[in-house]
């Protein structure tokens, strides 16, 4: 939308940054996951946060800059951060799902698995429609908001405490890969 719409940029840019990411998704999905397990869950999430608000601000860097260097390099800009910002959606969901089962309550992992994954879909549906009413207000309403709540997020998941076992003793899934 934004290259169309704000880049005025050839629709072919649109359909290769989404036959990269298709490709980039599928090539590097399970290595990345695999890395991202070597750390906690939460720093694991934590991370791709930081990714992924770093590629929002790149998003506005780019379409900052495209008045003044041409539309063709803010297309090519767009792209480039894109393969940023598929890094941090690959790490996202591959850590996300784990950390919400990690930290279920014993009995509960259905109901708290549905509730992630509502609250995903939700986001999901909403996401177009909080887009576009960002985007006319230009690209640091957009680009901006969307990098702080990522940012506050990704903190609220690293700062958040780890449930105790009964007996007081951190959760048995706080170690390398877990809580």
């Amino acid at each position: 939308m934004i290259l169309l719409t704000q880049l005025h940029a050839s629709p072919v840019w649109s359909a290769a940054i989404f036959v990269a990411n298709t490709v980039l998704v599928v090539v590097l999905q399970v290595p990345i996951t695999i890395l991202m397990s070597r750390y906690t869950r939460r720093t694991a999430m934590a991370v791709a946060g930081i990714i992924l608000a770093a590629s929002y601000l790149g998003f506005l860097a780019v379409t900052s800059l495209a008045d003044r260097d041409g539309q063709v390099w803010a297309a090519a800009g767009v792209a480039a951060v894109s393969v940023v910002c598929t890094l941090g959606e690959i790490a996202y969901t591959g850590s996300a799902t784990a950390l919400v089962t990690a930290l279920a309550p014993p009995g509960a992992l259905g109901r708290t698995l549905a509730r992630f994954e509502f609250s995903s879909g939700f986001g999901l549906a909403v996401s177009p429609a909080a887009i576009t009413a960002l985007a006319p207000h230009g690209p640091t309403a957009l680009w901006g908001t969307l990098a702080a709540a990522t940012l506050v997020s990704a903190s609220a998941v690293a700062a958040e405490a780890d449930p105790a076992a009964p007996n007081g003793q951190p959760h048995a899934n706080a170690g390398p890969g877990g809580g």
